[in-house]
């Protein structure tokens, strides 16, 4: 009994120590992405100011997400998705459209590592989150809060940092008129629809389980009040 006791022991720290290293892999933000050199990378996102800004910080107006602060290996899985034409095909994607010659200027491999290196060292708290949490109603916020934990947070965490092992994307940074069309390109089928693209239909299959566009919103407004 007691070597049994003792053995069963043994595994239960084996286990606990691989899910330990598990969510360590998961928590690192470079995972996964090649070393870049800044300093040519900063060159090559000369291509990416007019929209996304010197800082990174986003323009909403051009539906162009914030990137400072973005996991590397978030972001050149998404210019791999454009360049290999599982994102931003959808003819009624337009933004996804204008995106696909620009991430053309960076499909070398080197060149992405570059102008990743180089987005890497702008500050986060430059990205255009916009702060709609001020203006929603307690109510909304709660249901905001049960939706998200029951349909988000499992991949992109209670925090809304996201997780490398599942391929999430830290949603903190992005500003709620992005995500809101993130969420109806989801559910409209204009992201997410390529056949090879496993992460994109896995997203969608969730964004389809937001009823309505009460609840999706709602969702968004629970996001802004997370810590950057």
């Amino acid at each position: 009994m007691i070597s049994s006791k003792i053995a069963l022991g043994f595994v239960a720290l084996i286990l606990t120590s691989a899910f330990a290293s598990a969510f360590a892999r998961a928590d690192s933000q470079n995972t996964g992405a090649q070393s870049g050199d800044p300093e040519n990378g900063q060159k090559l996102y000369q291509t990416c100011v007019a929209c996304h800004g010197d800082n990174g910080q986003g323009n909403d107006a051009l539906q162009a997400p914030a990137l400072a602060g973005q996991y590397d290996w978030y972001l050149a899985q998404q210019l791999d998705n454009y360049n290999t034409g599982k994102r931003g095909t959808d003819a009624a994607d337009t933004a996804g459209a204008q995106m696909l010659p620009m991430a053309k200027q960076v499909a070398d491999e080197h060149a992405k590592a570059d102008v990743l290196a180089f987005i890497a060292t702008l500050d986060a708290k430059n990205a255009a989150t916009a702060d709609i949490a001020a203006e929603s109603s307690a109510e909304t916020l709660r249901d905001g809060s049960r939706q998200y934990n029951a349909q988000c947070s499992a991949c992109h965490g209670s925090n809304g940092k996201g997780n490398v092992a599942l391929k999430s994307p830290n949603l903190t940074l992005l500003s709620s008129d992005y995500l809101t069309r993130q969420l109806q390109n989801y559910k409209a089928g204009i992201r997410g629809y390529h056949q090879d693209d496993k992460y994109g239909k896995q997203m969608r299959m969730m964004a389809n389980m937001i009823s309505n566009d009460k609840n999706l919103q709602d969702i968004v407004a629970f996001i802004q009040t997370l810590d950057k």
